[in-house]
């Protein structure tokens, strides 16, 4: 346990940002996939370790080099599997990310390998259900555990070419994992949303990979709902360079919005990433945004309430909290309701944590009020093990009279590793107590 007191800190300087984890997921797979490719500037992170050893774990040639922070792959991992046609029973443990395991399942059923996946947290209560009609339909097997958890979650059989439909609201991963089955299946195919999709720049970020690197992929504008249209195409060898993760800069943009000056530098302009929108939300609340040609500097303004749409942007909404508590008014944020299932009920501990620092926050439907601009007073944070509420707890600190406590920071290994360290680099104040 890292029991860490966060003291109010003026934040000043500059930070590279983390390389960006729905980037660097996608970029492994893809270069797993392809062979003979490089991606550069990965930071490893536990969920990105997680979905390198699980491709390891299928058959893959990937490496990692710790000082230049590059993977390196070798023979495609299709011809391995062509190659190999092991009957054995693979085990794959995705540790906790949701994006290892729901990018990985439909993976392994399209390269005919049979898997146990296991998971820890609260991953085993994370849903695979959306897959389970998709997948029999393509003559793959799912067999579940009897106690009503998704994991140890057994997968067999050789998923065939075709067409599919799947949930897009229950989360885009889904979406991204049946559209790596269809690319690897060198067939053409037809996946068909049977509901709106959600968080739609996550799945643009997954068909331009693809199809940067090989992959024939369309998805025809206007429809009643999104089809994504697979031809055939071969992936060929890359090289390319991992951006800095627009969600890992809510945390210093926040804390500069609140009390500082934080220039970030990493940022592609032209990402696909949907959480480059915080940018854009930092300056309806008021806060000084200024870009430059591969950086945001975010500096404190006179902040006021604004309504926040979280559909596309979910990981965002426990930072943007923060700043809500903040800014005078009252802050809606609306169509969040898939943050009840993530590393914690992400609405009722945001609420939490702003309510134990002496914010006034309230539960909706499908999302949470906040009432902001009296003084924070700061308090103790439970982070229940999500490494967002911690992170968010800390950029909070900014501007509390007191000072802000979070029970464990160690849950930041998920994500963001180095998180304390470069929080201190540009002022940021705390002391870390061992459990």
């Amino acid at each position: 346990m890292m029991e860490t007191k966060f003291l109010p800190s003026r934040l000043m300087g500059e930070v590279r940002l983390p390389s960006s984890k729905s980037v660097a997921h996608r970029a492994l797979i893809t270069a797993a996939l392809a062979g003979s490719s490089t991606v550069r500037n990965v930071d490893l992170s536990n969920d990105i370790t997680a979905t390198a050893n699980a491709l390891s774990a299928l058959g893959a040639d990937i490496g990692y080099d710790p000082e230049s922070r590059i993977f390196t792959t070798g023979e495609p991992l299709t011809d391995i599997c062509k190659k190999n046609r092991a009957s054995d029973v693979i085990e794959v443990d995705c540790g906790e990310s949701a994006s290892t395991l729901r990018f990985m399942i439909p993976i392994a059923a399209a390269l005919g390998r049979s898997v146990i996946f296991k998971g820890h947290g609260r991953l085993p209560k994370r849903t695979t259900e959306p897959y389970v009609k998709t997948l029999s339909e393509l003559g793959v097997e799912m067999s579940y555990p009897e106690n009503g958890d998704f994991l140890p979650l057994r997968v067999s059989g050789k998923m065939c070419p075709g067409e599919a439909r799947i949930r897009g609201d229950v989360s885009s991963q889904f979406v991204t994992g049946m559209i790596y089955a269809f690319v690897i299946t060198g067939e053409k195919g037809l996946l068909t949303l049977t509901t709106p999709l959600e968080s739609k720049p996550y799945v643009d970020m997954t068909t331009d990979i693809l199809t940067e690197n090989g992959a024939v992929i369309e998805a025809p504008s206007g429809l009643p709902l999104p089809e994504y249209r697979i031809g055939r195409g071969k992936l060929r060898p890359f090289d390319m360079t991992v951006e800095g993760d627009c969600s890992q800069a809510a945390f210093f943009a926040v804390g500069a919005a609140v009390n500082g000056h934080v220039t970030m530098t990493g940022i592609n302009m032209d990402t696909t990433q949907g959480d480059f929108e915080l940018f854009h939300i930092l300056e309806r609340f008021g806060a000084n945004v200024e870009y430059g040609k591969d950086s945001v500097t975010v500096s404190q303004g006179i902040l006021n309430a604004t309504d926040i749409d979280a559909a596309d942007i979910p990981d965002l909404v426990p930072a943007l909290a923060v700043l809500a508590g903040y800014a005078h008014g009252d802050t809606k944020i609306y169509n969040a309701e898939r943050l009840r299932l993530k590393e914690s009920d992400r609405i009722k501990s945001t609420i939490d944590m702003l309510n134990a620092i002496g914010v006034s926050a309230r539960e909706t439907e499908d999302g949470m009020i906040i009432t902001g601009g009296k003084p924070v007073n700061g308090g103790f944070v439970n982070s229940q093990g999500d490494h967002r509420i911690a992170m968010s707890a800390a950029a909070a600190s900014a501007g509390v009279r007191n000072s802000v406590t979070v029970d464990d920071m160690s849950c930041i290994a998920k994500s963001y590793p180095s998180f304390l360290d470069d929080f201190a680099s540009f002022g940021g104040q705390f002391r870390v107590t061992e459990k």
